[in-house]
């Protein structure tokens, strides 16, 4: 059966929801080293078209976050921890900036950000829009672990990256079909409060194409900033 989903954005530390809608704190990743280097150029990204990409880079795969970064995840970890209600579980995109940011941001890695004490859980299909750019290839999990190893990542696939394409980038509607998949996900769990630490594109596919936004609150379709908390409110219906 079809499942018609609706998102609001909530305004102020205090987000209430009825009891079978789901709380989702948005979180963009940090500022990473993929971001500086694209920033020198007007239009960064024209590999649709066959043009040049800044993201077309092996010096950039699996990018991490720079100092700016890290200190966008410390202020998310503080806009999150305001926050009424709290979270109950986290998930993550698998790649290494998001980690970063999760792990700042919510485990308060390095004695940089609090520590709000939820689970964190690397979460393959809240990962970038993949393929072509060398950005959004991930490393493996082994490394991951080892690095991160308070996030859990029992949950992803495989080790090594199968979804990366060298040639080929997801599309739109793949893109909304994986994150309609991740909102489903979401409405079966019993935790009613949650945080996804996620990507621009995937964020913007998501909020565009896999649900449909309530009356006066179309500015939640609005692009994310590195390191941006935005907390909205998902609902559920037989369609």
């Amino acid at each position: 059966m079809a499942v018609a989903i609706t998102v609001r954005e909530v305004s102020g530390p205090s987000v209430k929801a009825a009891a079978d809608e789901t709380i989702v704190y948005l979180v963009r990743h940090g500022y990473g080293a993929h971001n500086a280097f694209a920033a020198r150029f007007d239009k960064p990204c024209n590999c649709r078209t066959g043009g040049s990409c800044a993201y077309i880079n092996n010096a950039h795969v699996d990018a991490r976050l720079i100092e700016k970064g890290r200190r966008q995840a410390v202020a998310a970890g503080c806009a999150i921890r305001s926050f009424n209600p709290p979270p109950a579980v986290a998930y993550v995109s698998p790649l290494r900036r998001t980690l970063e940011t999760a792990a700042i941001a919510l485990a308060g890695s390095g004695g940089t950000g609090p520590d709000i004490g939820v689970p964190l859980v690397a979460c393959e299909l809240i990962r970038e829009v993949y393929g072509i750019h060398h950005c959004d290839q991930r490393n493996p999990v082994v490394d991951a672990r080892a690095e991160w190893p308070v996030i859990d990542y029992s949950a992803v696939g495989t080790d090594a990256d199968t979804w990366h394409k060298e040639d080929v980038r997801e599309t739109v509607e793949e893109a909304a079909a994986r994150a309609t998949k991740f909102l489903i996900l979401l409405r079966d769990r019993p935790e009613r409060v949650v945080v996804a630490v996620t990507h621009s594109a995937f964020l913007r596919e998501m909020l565009a194409h896999a649900v449909a936004v309530e009356a006066g609150h179309g500015e939640v379709r609005r692009r994310f900033e590195t390191g941006e908390v935005r907390p909205v409110v998902f609902s559920f219906r037989d369609a």
